[in-house]
């Protein structure tokens, strides 16, 4: 079957490689849409850390399963996959906290993703897709799932979130700023600004909810509850510069692994920053909640590559070439 294999930093090439073989309790599933994370982007050019040669990406995906050894769920079945497999049973899992599994496995990441002809998943894992929802919305789960975790982390034991920040407008910003504005009202937000310095994506934070949107944070402002999902050194600073007194940041962003910053101002005006690995199971169900509310956002432009077209999608992707919106790789019509 097809596949786009990693052969290394900025090394992407479509290749021939073995089908996966179903075990009890598994699907094979053909994939039809698969988005493409900034993570994904940051494994092509080899700053993840843990890719390996021979490694298939593609972990926001839906497609049709073609053979299911998983009771009731039938071939031909159109579903939407979860690519976070949990253990069950290390103490965090125990404790109802699976987004931190101690053997977290995910799908595009540790295990062969869904840029190939065929993926193999848990069946536990595939979701049925309502009839309503198209590729792109199946494909969206995902994405929206993290936004909604890291909402969910922000507000832990009922915290208003007051005045809201995001730092980056892109795939999983742009889902946060929507997570924020459907629960506004009961999350205690009192305002929802968003800065990114690419403007072409400012009408559509509008769109989705966002009280203001501006290319870089005003001087002097202070929020509640500040998200970057950039992560570089600068967005991690000035995350924290803007940071209200006894506010919460919420680091999403994985543009870079370290970045000085001041723990005399952290402790001083008693700030905390968590942490946003990824989502759990209960995340994944509340935003296949939330698209058969809302269905596909047409609001949100986006670019169908397909697989044959994918290693050039990377480049430009990686050098920063392409329009603003999402970039989804077509691997079966």
């Amino acid at each position: 079957m097809r596949a786009l294999v990693w052969h290394g930093p900025g090394r992407q090439r479509l290749d021939e490689v073995p089908p996966p073989v179903a075990a009890d309790g598994d699907v094979l599933i053909a994939p039809a849409l698969v988005g493409i994370c900034g993570s994904d982007v940051s494994a092509h050019k080899g700053t993840m850390g843990i890719a390996q040669p021979g490694a298939i990406r593609g972990h926001e995906f839906a497609g049709v399963v073609v053979e299911s050894r998983f009771p009731g769920l039938e071939a031909g079945a159109r579903v939407a996959v979860d690519p976070v497999c949990r253990c069950g049973s290390c103490p965090a899992c125990a404790r109802g906290q699976d987004s931190a599994c101690h053997r977290i496995e995910i799908i595009g990441v540790h295990r062969p993703g869904a840029l190939a002809d065929l993926v193999r998943v848990p069946g536990a894992q595939a979701h049925r897709l309502p009839d309503d929802l198209d590729w792109t919305a199946g494909a969206s789960a995902e994405p929206l799932a993290q936004a909604v975790h890291d909402v969910e982390l922000a507000a832990r034991g009922g915290r208003a979130l007051g005045r809201c920040l995001v730092i980056g407008a892109g795939g999983i910003g742009g889902r946060i700023v929507q997570v924020l504005a459907r629960r506004a009202e009961g999350a205690g937000v009192h305002a929802l600004h968003v800065v990114d310095p690419d403007v072409r994506r400012h009408a559509l934070m509008r769109a989705r909810g966002a009280d203001e949107v501006r290319a870089e944070p005003e001087e002097g402002s202070a929020y509640d509850t500040v998200f970057d999902v950039v992560g570089a050194p600068a967005t991690r600073r000035s995350s924290l510069a803007v940071t209200a007194p006894g506010g919460v940041v919420v680091a999403v962003g994985m543009a870079a692994d370290e970045a000085a910053v001041s723990w005399f101002d952290l402790i001083r005006r008693e700030l905390t920053v968590v942490g946003a690995n990824t989502f759990g199971a209960a995340d994944y169900a509340a935003a296949l909640a939330i698209l058969a509310g809302i269905g596909a956002d047409d609001a949100e432009r986006s670019t169908v590559i397909p697989l044959e077209g994918a290693a050039a999608a990377f480049e430009e992707l990686a050098a920063g070439r392409t329009s603003p919106g999402r970039t989804f790789i077509a691997v079966t019509d």
